[in-house]
C-alpha cells in the first residue's frame, strides 16, 4: 500500500545541477578553507566578521521556498507530519546525547558539540538529499515548513534542558541565536515571498527567483564553510583525531535513524518516496545553526565550535552513502524501482 503525496497543490521541485553537485562544492569548500587555515590564517581572521551574514543568507533561501499555508495539506497525510516531529523532538536530541556520553565521556566540549547538531533538524540541505534519492519533494517542502517552526521554540528548550545540569548556558544567548539565525531569516523569506508572488506571481517566482536564491545559498555556504575551516581548521589538522572522535558516534546516529524510520515508515504503508522523504527529514542536522549556536552562546569554549564545524566534514559523505543505499533498498524493502536502481536485467532474471 502507498501513502499518497502530502499535497496535490506544490509542484515537484526541480534541482539544478548545480544544486545536485552540492555535495561536491562543501567538499572543495572544506577542504579550501583547510588549506587557508594552514598556509594563510590571517585571512580567515580577517572574514571572521561576515560569519554572522554568511550564516543568515545561508538559511534565507530555504525559508522563501516555504507556504505556510501549504503546512494544512499535511493534515491530509497527516502520518509522515507525525513521525517527523516525533523522531525529531522526542527522540533524537536524547538520542544523540545518550551516544555521545558513551563514546565522548572524556571529551565534554565534543559532546556539547554533539549535543548542538543533535537537537535542530535539517531544514535547507535535506531537499537536496531528497531529490538525489527521489523522493517526494513537494511532502519534503511541508516536512521542512512544520520543521522550521517547531525548532524555533525547541531549540533552546532542548539545549537548556540536556546540556543545563553540565555547562554553563545563558539561555538569552541561545534564544538570540536561534532568533537571529532561524527566527528572522524565517520572517524575511516569509515577507520577501509574499511580496514576490504578490507582484510577479507564482510562476515568475519559482522560475526566476528560485534559482538566484539557490545560487546565493550556495555560495554563502561555501564561503562560509571556508572560513569557519580556515578558522578552525588548523585545530582540526594538528588534532585529526577530533574526525575520529565524532565520526563514530554521528556514524551510528544517522545510520540507525534513517534505516530505523525508513522501516517504521514501510511498515505503516508508505511507498518509497514517502519513506526516503520522511527518513532524510528526520536524519539531516541542521548543522548551521549548531555553528552559529557554538560561536554565540558557548564562545568561551572553542573546542565546542570546531566539533560543530567538523559535523558537516562527516555529514556530507554520510548522507551521499545513506542516498546511495537507500536507492539500493528501494527494490527489496517496497518492491518498486522509482529510484532507478534496480536495473531491468536484475528485475528480469528476478521474474524468471
Amino acid at each position: 500500500m502507498a501513502s499518497k503525496p502530502a499535497s496535490d497543490t506544490l509542484t515537484q521541485p526541480q534541482l539544478s545541477l548545480v544544486s545536485k553537485l552540492l555535495p561536491l562544492w562543501i567538499i572543495l569548500s572544506m577542504a579550501a578553507g583547510l588549506l587557508i587555515g594552514k598556509f594563510m590564517p590571517a585571512v580567515g581572521k580577517a572574514l571572521e566578521p561576515g560569519i554572522p551574514l554568511g550564516l543568515f543568507v545561508m538559511i534565507f533561501p530555504a525559508m522563501t521556498k516555504l507556504e505556510l499555508g501549504e503546512i494544512k495539506n499535511a493534515l491530509r497525510d497527516w502520518k509522515s507530519a507525525a513521525i517527523v516531529i516525533f523522531f525529531n523532538y522526542a527522540i533524537n536530541p536524547f538520542l544523540l546525547y545518550f551516544i555521545g556520553s558513551i563514546f565522548l565521556s572524556d571529551h565534554p566540549e565534543l559532546r556539547t558539540g554533539l549535543v548542538l547538531l543533535g537537537v535542530a533538524p535539517c531544514i535547507a540541505m535535506v531537499l537536496v538529499w531528497t531529490d538525489l534519492a527521489k523522493g517526494n519533494g513537494p511532502l519534503g517542502i511541508v516536512l521542512m515548513a512544520w520543521n522550521s517552526l517547531i525548532q524555533i521554540v525547541t531549540t533552546p528548550f532542548f539545549i537548556w534542558l540536556i546540556l543545563g545540569a553540565h555547562v554553563s548556558i545563558d539561555i538569552r544567548l541561545v534564544a538570540q541565536s536561534v532568533f537571529l539565525y532561524l527566527g528572522l531569516p524565517l520572517l524575511t523569506g516569509f515577507f520577501v515571498r509574499r511580496w514576490a508572488l504578490k507582484k510577479k506571481g507564482v510562476e515568475w517566482f519559482e522560475k526566476n527567483a528560485v534559482p538566484v536564491l539557490d545560487d546565493v545559498q550556495l555560495m554563502a555556504l561555501m564561503l562560509t564553510l571556508i572560513v569557519m575551516f580556515a578558522l578552525k581548521g588548523d585545530v582540526i589538522l594538528q588534532n585529526p583525531e577530533l574526525i575520529w572522535l565524532m565520526a563514530v558516534p554521528l556514524t551510528l546516529f544517522f545510520f540507525l535513524l534513517f534505516f530505523g524510520v525508513l522501516m517504521v515508515s514501510r511498515r505503516i504503508g508508505f511507498c518509497y518516496a514517502d519513506a526516503a522523504t520522511t527518513s532524510f527529514h528526520c536524519t539531516g542536522r541542521n548543522f548551521e545553526l549548531a555553528i552559529a549556536i557554538a560561536l554565540t552562546a558557548f564562545a568561551s569554549q572553542p573546542m565546542i565550535a570546531v566539533s560543530t564545524v567538523i559535523g558537516p566534514l562527516i555529514e556530507v559523505p554520510l548522507m551521499l552513502t545513506i542516498v546511495y543505499l537507500a536507492k539500493k533498498c528501494e527494490w527489496k524493502l517496497f518492491g518498486t524501482n522509482t529510484a532507478g536502481a534496480y536495473s531491468q536485467q536484475a528485475r528480469t532474471a528476478r521474474d524468471i
